[in-house]
């Protein structure tokens, strides 16, 4: 087998297929015409065969540019974090500044492209169970697709919040769509049913060289133990995360940048990241057709000047740079992640393939951590062009929520801190020695920022921890390039697309957009 993200390209029609078809079998009798050479729900579903190409559909709703291929990447998740300052540009980088209204197009397209990775899911769920087919295989295409499903309500969760609703079977019905908004509880009750199932689906721990991209059982165990961390349920989460432990995923012999370039995809750190294949030939668009399937969210983060990005961009805040300069490894140099997040006027600095003095001060400090240097600017050779795919779940991760759950569990613990120096030995920091329960709490998270910066988990971060209101009010230069103001109550969640709330009269908009 070719690996997974090739058989996109042949496959990515049947997503079209699959999301219009249920929804259009609930109109009038006199318009249900039926051409028996064109596939639809009815004839669709009956080979071992369909159910591979099924799931490839929803497996193909990730990587467009309305998904995790821009949308869900540079502007819903790295540009609200504190750890970089987004530009005002309207109806691109609202999310970001504070700015976002409920008929904001960026947010729009991720809403329907994730919620696109819902209704394909749910159709392999219902319709994979009734085709005779080997068993196993089954049990696996079936856990795939509840992975796929729990990771998309993940993000529309963390992001929308209990606003929402949660879709959990077949769109065959206009009344089907016209669900109200599920509770918090009702979301983590369904993630965690999801990722228990994958779990226990027959999937492999880790998928071999010809599979990698697909969802393993490894990734179904880290994406539970990520939704107890964020119910700050710490010894549920900690145990999941133990079974990630010593095991299949190391550091050692990943070097860090090799993390965020295409040279390093899918290496022996990685749990589960979304495939790119470029398509640089394609146009703007999710999926069902020849668009874009890429890294296209670099000029969103790309170093903010005309020569470079056609997008308004982002600054790093001088925190960040301030928490990387607090540190040298153990031979007093500067901590190596800093060049690979950033970019400042050090000797020798280079923008993309000009010395950063061409354009920018002594003050600027610039995203580096997934941009391709070796291009001109952000968009050299299209927007879609690296091939630097998105790594969702890396061991690095693991091992510092785990230490955060079992710092929680048991104060200022040995094993946390076991856990928290070996993120820090791969860089060649220097270990810390053993702290109490609030001291290890705060090197946990500032070494979240210092490993994990520009990899869209800040925000969330921020949101779980309760502090995200606390940063944004107190702190108005995290926002000084719009002026953004953060409103408590209000900007913790996005606002329900209005086009939702028109055509559904069982949603409410969320109330702090009315």
């Amino acid at each position: 087998m070719e690996k997974l993200v090739r058989r996109l390209a042949t496959q990515i029609n049947l997503v079209v297929l699959m999301v219009t078809v249920g929804v259009f079998s609930g109109c009038k009798p006199d318009m249900d015409l039926t051409n028996p050479n064109a596939l639809n729900s009815a004839n669709y579903w009956s080979s071992a065969s369909e159910a591979e190409q099924g799931l490839i559909a929803v497996y193909a709703t990730l990587p467009t540019v309305h998904s995790f291929g821009r949308m869900g990447t540079g502007i819903m998740l790295i540009h609200r974090g504190d750890d970089v300052d987004p530009f005002e540009i309207p109806d691109v980088n609202d999310i970001g500044t504070f700015a976002t209204l409920p008929t904001q197009p960026r947010m729009n397209e991720f809403w329907s492209e994730i919620s696109k990775t819902v209704s394909t899911a749910n159709q392999v769920i219902d319709r994979v169970p009734d085709i005779e087919m080997d068993e196993n295989r089954k049990a696996q295409i079936i856990g795939e697709a509840r992975f796929l499903r729990g990771f998309a309500h993940f993000y529309i969760f963390h992001t929308w919040g209990p606003y929402v609703p949660l879709y959990l079977t077949t769109i065959n019905s206009v009344e089907d769509i016209q669900l109200g908004a599920a509770t918090a509880e009702e979301f983590y009750a369904s993630m965690k049913a999801d990722f228990e199932a994958a779990q226990n689906a027959g999937l492999p721990q880790k998928w071999d060289a010809n599979n990698v991209g697909r969802a393993s059982q490894d990734a179904a165990t880290a994406m539970l133990g990520k939704i107890y961390l964020y119910q700050e349920k710490w010894e549920e989460a900690k145990n999941e995360f133990a079974k990630l432990l010593d095991g299949e995923y190391t550091l050692n012999g990943v070097p860090y940048e090799n993390n965020f370039n295409e040279a390093g995809v899918n290496n022996a750190e990685s749990i589960f990241e979304i495939q790119y294949d470029g398509n640089i030939n394609g146009g703007w668009g999710g999926s069902g057709g020849n668009n874009w399937r890429g890294q296209a969210w670099e000029n969103d983060i790309a170093p903010p000047h005309g020569d470079y990005t056609s997008q308004g961009s982002c600054d790093v805040n001088q925190w960040v740079f301030d928490l990387f300069m607090a540190q040298t490894t153990v031979d007093g140099l500067e901590d190596p992640r800093a060049k690979v997040t950033m970019v400042w006027d050090y000797p020798g600095a280079m923008v993309y393939q000009d010395p950063l003095t061409k354009n920018f001060g002594p003050g600027d400090i610039l995203v580096r951590k997934y941009i391709n240097y070796e291009h001109t600017r952000a968009d050299d050779g299209g927007w879609a062009s690296s091939l630097a795919n998105w790594r969702n779940i890396r061991y690095a991760d693991v091992l510092l929520m785990y230490a955060e759950a079992e710092n929680e569990v048991n104060p200022g613990s040995a094993n946390a801190l076991q856990r928290l120096n070996e993120v820090r030995q791969r860089v060649n920091m220097p270990d810390y020695t053993p702290l109490d329960q609030e001291d290890l709490r705060k090197a946990i998270r500032d070494e979240r920022v210092r490993e994990l910066s520009i990899e869209g988990h800040r925000w969330f971060d921020l949101l779980r921890w309760g502090i995200a209101a606390d940063r944004f009010t107190n702190h108005p230069e995290l926002r000084e390039n719009s002026s953004g103001t953060f409103i408590p109550g209000k900007h913790e969640y996005l606002p329900v697309p209005q086009v939702d709330v028109d055509n559904n009269p069982n949603l409410d908009q969320n109330p702090a957009y009315q």
